[in-house]
């Protein structure tokens, strides 16, 4: 593996002769959820044949590929759009999660799949009702960043081992019908009023809206609403269960991950 300076670089230039030389290989972080395209570090006029999809495989030895088209984004670069997000959820593809990329050939690359701690993915297909989200390897367990607010909540938290900061809230009926008050410091690095995160549970993503306080407490808190309500009840989430909220990632976009209890 390479220092975090060449994470999403290619880690060897292309040889512009026959296909049977052609060489291009790079590496690509994963920073965010299936639900968004993968761009990539290459250009179109860098794939040997200037095919609309690239046929992804796993060293498993089953050579099945996974077909993913692409669209050429503003900077000339590509982003893998239809295919890639039954890949990630395939191999359980975590957003902390190093892909290499290598050429085979024609419009195949083999994809090794390194998840946190370098550790590499065991390429074993995922269960249909298992979630993507897998976590692998050692990792710091961090603690619970809010007060629970009931006994129930606080044996929850005392639980729960995660690399990522959460905080633990009750589900209450009036909660998951209208909005969520985290009552935890801002969530993102943005610093505007309102702004767009990702909720996840599973197989499920959901767009909601989080918005800021602007008043006693200088804005340093804010509320999740526009979303939340339709989130809720997707996961069918029950009055009476406790959600372990997970902040795994704030940048480029804040995105939660959240776990019923």
């Amino acid at each position: 593996m390479t220092s975090s300076k060449d994470k999403g670089k290619r880690v060897q230039a292309m040889d512009h002769g026959t296909t049977q030389n052609y060489k291009l290989r790079f590496l690509k972080p994963v920073i965010r959820p299936s639900m968004f395209k993968l761009s990539l570090p290459i250009t179109p006029d860098e794939l040997p044949n200037r095919t609309p999809y690239l046929d992804l495989v796993v060293p498993d030895g089953r050579n099945n590929p996974c077909r993913c088209f692409w669209t050429q984004l503003q900077s000339g670069k590509i982003a893998l759009t239809r295919g890639w997000e039954e890949f990630y959820q395939m191999y359980k593809i975590n957003l902390d999660s190093m892909l290499y990329f290598t050429h085979k050939g024609n419009s195949n690359f083999q994809v090794r799949i390194f998840d946190f701690g370098d550790i590499e993915n065991s390429y074993q297909l995922r269960d249909p009702e298992e979630p993507p989200y897998v976590r692998t390897g050692n990792y710091e367990i961090l603690k619970c960043i809010n007060i629970p607010p009931s006994a129930s909540a606080r044996a929850v938290a005392a639980k729960v081992k995660s690399k990522w900061p959460f905080f633990v809230m009750d589900l209450t009926a009036r909660m998951m019908s209208s909005r969520l008050l985290p009552n935890v410091s801002h969530l993102s690095h943005f610093t505007g009023q309102r702004h767009p995160i990702i909720l996840t549970h599973g197989h499920i993503q959901v767009e909601a809206t989080y918005t800021r306080y602007s008043g006693k407490r200088d804005g340093s808190f804010g509320v999740i609403s526009g979303g939340w309500e339709n989130f809720a009840s997707l996961c069918n989430f029950k009055p009476g269960g406790v959600g372990v909220f997970e902040v795994i990632s704030n940048e480029p976009v804040t995105i939660i991950q959240v776990r019923c209890r």
